[in-house]
């Protein structure tokens, strides 16, 4: 189990529907894992990446420092906005900001998807694109998930 996020039933479409949009080819578990990563973004609060993420939307929407682009892709193409979810959906969002954790990303706090649009998946970098405070842990899916090196927000992986 992780922390409760503070949230209203806003805060819970929100998380829904950045989760449909990244990951629903992947079916409900890779949709939790994707919001498990949010959640621990905001659940972590440490610096410099995750500083100061007090809501489930500060973390979606929140830029690469110094470039204005929006870290997740759905927020910067619009597709998180054209997803309609479900009740399945929504009770997801809300077990999620109600401090459940899938377990297996339960140390992420990075996602990545390396053939965007495509069938298949290309192999995963040893490192985050663009951070490389991170190391490779698995891939579920289309998906590669990344944790932090060692040292690197120690808030967040304390023993």
């Amino acid at each position: 189990m992780g922390r409760r996020i503070k949230h209203n039933e806003r805060d819970v479409e929100s998380l829904a529907r950045m989760m449909l949009a990244e990951a629903i080819g992947e079916g409900p578990l890779g949709m939790t894992m994707v919001g498990t990563v949010i959640a621990n973004r905001v659940e972590a609060d440490c610096a410099p990446d995750f500083e100061n993420l007090r809501t489930i939307n500060h973390a979606i929407y929140q830029v690469i420092p110094g470039t204005g682009i929006p870290h997740f892709e759905p927020v910067l193409n619009g597709s998180l906005y054209t997803q309609r979810p479900d009740e399945e959906d929504l009770q997801r969002a809300r077990d999620l900001l109600n401090g459940y954790r899938e377990p297996r990303s339960r140390t992420s706090l990075w996602f990545f998807n390396p053939s965007p649009g495509r069938s298949y998946r290309e192999p995963c970098s040893p490192t985050m694109p663009r951070s490389p405070m991170t190391q490779f842990d698995y891939a579920h899916k289309n998906h590669c998930f990344y944790i932090g090196v060692p040292g690197y927000c120690p808030e967040f992986y304390r023993s």
